[in-house]
């Protein structure tokens, strides 16, 4: 394979080499389904140093939407920053070839143009991708696609990923999950957040037709839509056959709120030591998303898998393993959805590790989701915010 030249940057500030690249390797995950792939390009340098190069593809908003390069860095450096840009998209890492992770990168810089948003920089460090010309075929593209899409081995399995892929207002999704090219099925004008999906069989149909009630987020309001969607299974795995919209109509952002409605266990901790609490939370779960707010942090961990894409019952925040929360006035708010998920994080938490670092306080039940009120609210206490609400 050719030798890709381009400039980086090391050492002294304007320090430019320009190095000449050798494939090593690619890895992308296998979540395009999601809308979302992470992925990974290794290449040597001339002078025997390893160029790593990480990228994040949203299909759904935003195209090549972030990229990271590390020239000679650690072994831990790297694993730190595929952990911090993939570690919150489930599935497993796939091997691509060179011509294979050039052709993606080409595509979601297409997309990012599509959406009129701006690539990330150094954009000179990925610009062979866009100099280069389009070298796979239909079959090869097609091969591409099997790679980074997560087998679907369930007719539950598609219909959740086909109505997502139809909320994103993703069409090469839903080609991809429907079998032959004319099924018209509309059910945004835009893209939209598919934020629960409720699925069952039709009777008399052989559990190959589907009834889907999906609730679905459109920025300005929400909305509930019924579906027939009948599945076929095929050599290439379960497929839509036909797809029809029965009702549709806008609901109450109340409705919705109700209609989401989860128990939340909430455990509420002390920091005693802010700064040991927040350089061992960044060390240990490297993969969890973090936010800033107005007087918080929040972090998010995803499960490691797409799992819950399989369930009858789809919710969006399914995939979230626990939610932490630490407030300027050092609280610490350690969220789960299932006894069994905060019943793990009450033992991480409260291990001897954390010993001199958290002070149990208090453990909450609730029968609706309150964190990200609290989050929002501008109160750092949660005592207190409780008390106003």
């Amino acid at each position: 394979m050719k030798d890709r030249k381009f400039e980086v940057i090391k050492g002294k500030k304007g320090a430019d080499y320009e190095l000449t690249h050798r494939f090593i390797e690619a890895y992308a995950t296998n979540t395009r389904l999601m809308g979302v792939v992470g992925l990974i390009i290794k290449w040597e340098t001339e002078l025997g140093e390893t160029f790593h190069q990480f990228f994040h593809l949203d299909a759904e908003e935003f195209g090549l939407d972030d990229y990271i390069s590390i020239l000679s860095g650690s072994e831990e450096s790297v694993e730190m920053t595929a952990a911090n840009m993939m570690g919150g998209l489930g599935g497993k890492t796939v091997a691509l070839r060179e011509k294979e992770a050039v052709y993606l990168i080409q595509q979601f810089i297409e997309k990012s143009k599509q959406f009129n948003e701006e690539l990330p920089e150094p954009i000179h460090e990925y610009e062979y991708a866009m100099d280069a010309k389009p070298q796979l075929d239909e079959v090869e593209i097609t091969d591409l696609w099997d790679k980074i899409c997560e087998p679907v081995i369930s007719p539950i399995q598609l219909v959740n990923y086909f109505v997502m892929r139809a909320a994103a207002f993703d069409e090469e999704g839903m080609r991809f999950l429907s079998e032959g090219q004319g099924i018209s099925y509309k059910i945004v004008k835009k893209p939209a957040t598919l934020l629960k999906n409720i699925i069952e069989p039709v009777d008399g149909q052989n559990q190959s037709a589907y009834m889907a009630e999906s609730l679905i987020d459109l920025e300005q309001g929400y909305k509930m839509v019924v579906s027939e969607i009948k599945t076929e299974e095929t050599e290439k795995g379960w497929r839509v056959k036909a797809a029809e919209v029965k009702t549709s109509m806008n609901i109450t952002g109340m409705e919705a709120a109700f209609s989401l409605s989860k128990d939340e266990y909430i455990t509420v901790y002390h920091v005693k030591n802010f700064r040991e609490f927040m350089r061992k939370i960044d060390k240990e779960k490297p993969h969890a998303m973090k936010h800033g707010y107005e007087v918080g942090i929040l972090y998010t961990e995803f499960n490691p898998t797409n799992e819950h894409v399989k369930n009858t019952s789809y919710y969006l925040n399914d995939d979230i393993y626990g939610v932490y929360y630490i407030t300027e006035s050092s609280q610490l708010l350690v969220c789960a959805y299932s006894q069994k998920q905060i019943r793990e994080l009450e033992k991480y938490f409260g291990s001897s590790s954390y010993e001199g670092i958290l002070e149990l306080e208090e453990k909450f039940h609730l029968d609706r989701s309150v964190l990200y009120e609290f989050v929002h609210s501008g109160f750092d206490s949660f005592y207190e915010f409780l008390e106003e609400d």
